[in-house]
């Protein structure tokens, strides 16, 4: 596969994120009153970020590892902030912390080798893959599991879970399958993962209803 259609693929997860970005946007008025409004603000600069900064960088020919690592980490914290913003309990709440501490520690650390970057994104990944856990058990003992299609929560958490469980046997693998040398494998599963991601992320803004969204 050529160079040509690995950008194909490139430019078509920033038209996913773009779509994401805009039907949250349109549809802000649903999520305003909840700590999902931020995942209007988050999603903008993702695209931002991707499809703006990354490639400029490329145009400068400046080595964009840096900024894709700051904003992993940045990416990996605002959703530990957001699952102690909805969730519960207070054991909950105790582990977000720690698990946070514990990220922040271990990415300073593997900042200093360019090799050990993709481990921050496995720790970071399996830890938001706990919290979606709890999360999905907070609401599937609540008053809202036979509403739960409405409530936008459930559908960031859902895209979570399944991107997550899909990256992280990519990364840890990679190394084995040389699939970053293969940009083109790499290109196909990395499009599909954001399909998956993105995808409930659509699917709940436009389906959510306002009364279900609130702190």
């Amino acid at each position: 596969m050529s160079d040509f259609y690995v950008d194909i693929f490139s430019y078509s997860i920033n038209v996913l994120e773009f779509i994401a970005a805009l039907v949250a946007l349109i549809h802000y008025e649903k999520y305003v009153n909840s700590s999902e409004r931020y995942f209007l603000h988050f999603l903008w600069g993702t695209f931002f970020v991707d499809a703006i900064l990354g490639p400029s960088s490329r145009f400068f020919e400046i080595d964009s590892t840096w900024l894709y690592y700051g904003y992993t980490g940045i990416s990996f914290l605002f959703y530990y902030w957001w699952y102690y913003t909805i969730l519960k309990e207070k054991l909950y709440k105790k582990i977000i912390i720690v698990l946070s501490i514990i990220y922040i520690i271990l990415y300073i650390i593997n900042s200093t080798n360019f090799e050990f970057h993709q481990y921050s994104f496995v720790i970071g990944t399996s830890f938001a893959l706990v919290l979606a856990g709890f999360h999905l058990h907070q609401l599937f003992n609540s008053d809202h599991i036979l509403k739960i299609k409405y409530k936008l929560s459930f559908w960031i958490t859902t895209a979570l879970l399944l991107f997550n469980i899909g990256v992280i046997p990519t990364i840890l693998l990679s190394k084995y399958f040389n699939i970053y040398a293969n940009n083109s494998v790499f290109s196909i599963i990395l499009f599909f993962l954001n399909i998956v991601l993105y995808g409930p992320y659509i699917l709940g803004f436009i389906w959510t209803k306002k009364k279900y969204n609130h702190f």
